[in-house]
């Protein structure tokens, strides 16, 4: 009976160092596997291997301390987010200073309030911004920095020149009627 406890035990230890050994092995493939999807640096891979094949279940718990906190997946994932919130946040349209309507960049006035938000160059026409002091476009006077000797007085006449075949006659009459009246007046 004696023999057969012997034999049974040296079974047991047997099976009991085999799992040691399987575990151990398993560990070393999962360090490997998991070091390299958190770091690409290859003196970190070593040493994260050597921690689990020199100190066994203790080099393990070291390695779960030690090692990096978010896959090489997980934070190209995390920079994409950011970069997309970043890229949201830029798109998202502008407000209104007074009213926080949205606006849109080339709005000179605000669609709600009346509110300026920019102001056309007089020399090119382009938009500028209220706190401009100069056109980067052309170099002219900035919005509310023009100077009165630079500004042309206008005629009547040049005042109808400026506005265009929209502005109406100063009589009140149609365009075809006033332009008619001129026109026997002068024979």
């Amino acid at each position: 009976m004696f023999e057969d406890w012997e034999s049974l035990l040296a079974v047991g230890v047997a099976v009991l160092i085999a799992y040691g050994a399987v575990l151990w092995l398993g560990i070393i493939v999962w360090i490997y596997r998991d070091i390299r999807e958190r770091t690409r640096d290859t003196a970190s891979q070593i040493m994260a291997g050597l921690l689990v094949v020199l100190f066994n279940i203790p080099g393990l718990f070291l390695y779960l301390i030690l090692r990096p906190h978010e896959t090489m997946i997980e934070a190209y994932e995390r920079r994409l987010e950011g970069e997309a919130l970043i890229r949201e946040l830029a798109e998202q349209r502008r407000s209104c200073p007074s009213c926080d309507a949205p606006i849109r960049e080339e709005f000179l006035l605000c669609p709600q309030c009346r509110t300026r938000l920019q102001e056309p160059c007089s020399g090119c026409d382009q938009t500028l911004e209220l706190t401009w002091s100069a056109c980067p476009y052309c170099g002219a006077a900035g919005p509310g920095k023009t100077v009165a000797s630079e500004v042309p007085e206008l005629s009547g006449t040049a005042l109808s020149e400026t506005a265009g075949p929209s502005a109406k006659p100063p009589s009140g009459q149609p365009d075809g009627q006033s332009s008619r009246s001129e026109a026997r007046s002068s024979r």
